[in-house]
C-alpha cells in the first residue's frame, strides 16, 4: 500500500502499522535487528522511554544485538527511561556490546575505565579501557582513535594529581601508565582524521607543521589543515550527498556509522535498502541501482523511487557511477568520462514525477534539458579525477539504450553519427528526473569496451564488462570519494537553489 504523507490520517495510520509490524518481527519472529527497531519506535514515535529501555535491554541480554547494548548503556548512564543513572551498570552494558563488536560501545567503555574526575565511581583501569579504545579504533570509530591521539600525545600518568599541565618538566619525573609517543599520536591523529574527525585532521596538520611524530611537510600540514576546514565547512552546510551505484559499485563497506534504511515513497520502493553514514564526515546515502543482488535489469528499476528515495532522506546532490561502452576510438577501456548530454534511446520508462501520482507533484512540468547534468557536480569529479591523476575526459555524450541487449554494429555505427561518444542502459531517466527533484546530479563513466562499431570487433559480452568494471572499479570510487568531499566544502549554494528555481518555472499548474 502506498501512502499519502502529507494527510494526517494517512501518515498516523502509516506509524501505528509500522509500530504492529515491528512488535510481530520482534515478539512472534524473534528477529534482533527489528526489536532494535522496535525500541527506536518507542523512543522515537511514542515518546514512551521505559518502555525502549526494556526492550534494548533484552534485546541486548537476550538476544546479544551489540547496537542494543549501546542503546541501553547510554540510557542508564543518563538515567533515561529509570530512575535515574548508574555509570557502572551502564558499564557492564558497554562492555558486552564491545565484545558484540559494536564499536561505540567499545568507545564509551573505553572512555569510562580512562576517565577522571570527582563524580566518577567506576574504578579506573587504563589498560582494560586502552584496549577497549583501540578495539573501536580498529572497527573504524574516529572519535576512538581521536582519544587514543590525545592520550599519546600527553600520556597517562599513573596518579592523576601528579600530572600538571603547566608545568611540562615536572610531568618528566612521574609515573605513566602510558608514555608520550608523538609517533603513535600521529597515527591514530591520521586515522581520526581519515574517519571524518576534522579537529584531528586539525592536531596532523600541526604535527606536520612542528615534526611531531612524523617528518617536517609544510605541504601534508596545508593538506590537513584544508580538510579540517572542509569537514567544519560540511558540518555547517549539512548537505547530503547520494550515491547511484552501476554495475560493480554497489559497494556499502564505504561508510562510517552505516545504517540501513527501508525508504516507501510516493512512487513506490526503491532498488534496495539505502546505505547511509558518513563518507570522512560528510553525510552520504548510497543506494544500488539494480538492486544489491544486481535483481533488476535497466528497463526494471524504479528510477523514480530511486531519486525520490535520496530526495526524502535529505540529500541535495546525487553522484553517479555507470558502466559504458565506447563509441569513439580515444576512449578507451579503463578510462574515465563525465558526462555533460546524453541521447535518449529508451522506451516505456517512467520520466517524470508529474503524472498524477497520489503523494507526486502536482502539474505538468516541461524541464529544459540543457545543460543536462549540474555544472558543479561535473566539475568536482573532473577536479578529484585530475587531483588522482587519472585519464578522465571533460565531456562525453551517452547514447542511452532499453537493454538488456547490446547493441547490434548497424545500430552503434548509428550512435557514432549521431556524435555519440559512450552507450549505456541507465542514464535515462536517471539524470532527468534528478533534475525534475531539483538535484546537482553529475555522472562518471567507467569505460568497459568498444561496443561493436569497429572492424574486426567482437560483440561486447557480460564476462568483458566486468572483468573490466572490477579491474577499474577503484578509479570511479576513488572520484566519487574525493568528489563527496569537493562538494561538502562549497561555500556558495546558490547553484542549488537555481536548480529548484528551474523546476519551479518549468512547471504548468491548471487550477
Amino acid at each position: 500500500m502506498t501512502y499519502d504523507l502529507k494527510r494526517e490520517e494517512e501518515v498516523k495510520e502509516y506509524v501505528e502499522n509500522l509500530g504492529i509490524e515491528y512488535r510481530f518481527g520482534c515478539y512472534k519472529e524473534k528477529k534482533p535487528e527489528v526489536c532494535h527497531l522496535l525500541g527506536d519506535y518507542l523512543e522515537a514515535i511514542k515518546k514512551d522511554f521505559v518502555k525502549a529501555a526494556k526492550v534494548y535491554k533484552s534485546n541486548c541480554l537476550d538476544y546479544n544485538f551489540g547496537k542494543s547494548c549501546l542503546k541501553i548503556g547510554n540510557y542508564t548512564m543518563i538515567g533515561k527511561g529509570r530512575d535515574k543513572g548508574d555509570a557502572n551498570e551502564a558499564l557492564t552494558y558497554f562492555e558486552k556490546g564491545c565484545d558484540l563488536n559494536e564499536a561505540g560501545a567499545c568507545l564509551h567503555a573505553g572512555m569510562l575505565l580512562t576517565a577522571t574526575g570527582p563524580n566518577l565511581n567506576i574504578k579506573r583501569d587504563v589498560p582494560k579501557g586502552y584496549n577497549y579504545l583501540k578495539k573501536s579504533c580498529d572497527n573504524n570509530d574516529a572519535m576512538a582513535c581521536h582519544y587514543l591521539c590525545g592520550m599519546y600525545v600527553t600520556g597517562v600518568p599513573k596518579n592523576v594529581a601528579d600530572f600538571n599541565p603547566h608545568n611540562p618538566e615536572k610531568n618528566k619525573n612521574i609515573d605513566y601508565l602510558i608514555k608520550s609517543d608523538m609517533k603513535q599520536a600521529f597515527q591514530f591523529g591520521k586515522k581520526a582524521c581519515e574517519l571524518g574527525n576534522m579537529f584531528a585532521c586539525a592536531n596532523v596538520s600541526m604535527m606536520y607543521k612542528k615534526g611531531d611524530g612524523v617528518e617536517k611537510n609544510e605541504k601534508e600540514s596545508k593538506r590537513y589543515f584544508e580538510i579540517a576546514q572542509y569537514l567544519q565547512k560540511a558540518q555547517e552546510t549539512e548537505k547530503e550527498i547520494g550515491i547511484l551505484g552501476g554495475s560493480g559499485f554497489d559497494d556499502p563497506t564505504l561508510f562510517n556509522n552505516q545504517t540501513e534504511n527501508d525508504v516507501t515513497t510516493p512512487f513506490g520502493k526503491p532498488s534496495d535498502v539505502l546505505i547511509e553514514g558518513q563518507i570522512s564526515g560528510v553525510p552520504c546515502a548510497l543506494l544500488a541501482r539494480h538492486g544489491r543482488k544486481h535483481q533488476y535489469q535497466p528497463s526494471d528499476v524504479n528510477y523514480r523511487a530511486n531519486i525520490w528515495a535520496l530526495k526524502q532522506v535529505g540529500c541535495t546532490h546525487v553522484l553517479a557511477t555507470t558502466a559504458t561502452g565506447s563509441l569513439v576510438e580515444h576512449y578507451k577501456p579503463g578510462d574515465l568520462v563525465v558526462l555533460d548530454d546524453f541521447i535518449d534511446r529508451t522506451w516505456g520508462r517512467r520520466c517524470t514525477f508529474y503524472d498524477r501520482t497520489e503523494g507526486g507533484p502536482k502539474g505538468v512540468c516541461h524541464l529544459p534539458m540543457r545543460p543536462a547534468f549540474c555544472e558543479k557536480a561535473r566539475r568536482a569529479l573532473i577536479e578529484a579525477a585530475n587531483a588522482k591523476g587519472y585519464l578522465c575526459h571533460e565531456k562525453g555524450t551517452a547514447v542511452v539504450i532499453q537493454g538488456p541487449r547490446f547493441s547490434s554494429r548497424a545500430e552503434s555505427l548509428m550512435h557514432r553519427q549521431w556524435g555519440g561518444h559512450l552507450v549505456n542502459m541507465t542514464t535515462v531517466p536517471e539524470v532527468v528526473l534528478a533534475k525534475e527533484a531539483g538535484l546537482s546530479y553529475a555522472a562518471v563513466a567507467l569505460v568497459t569496451d568498444y561496443d561493436c562499431w569497429r572492424e574486426n570487433e567482437t560483440s561486447v559480452s557480460v564476462s568483458e564488462v566486468l572483468a573490466m568494471f572490477a579491474k577499474n572499479v577503484k578509479k570511479a570510487a576513488d572520484v566519487i570519494l574525493d568528489a563527496v568531499q569537493i562538494l561538502a566544502a562549497e561555500a556558495d549554494h546558490t547553484y542549488l537553489e537555481s536548480h529548484k528555481e528551474l523546476v519551479s518555472s518549468a512547471v504548468m499548474l491548471k487550477e
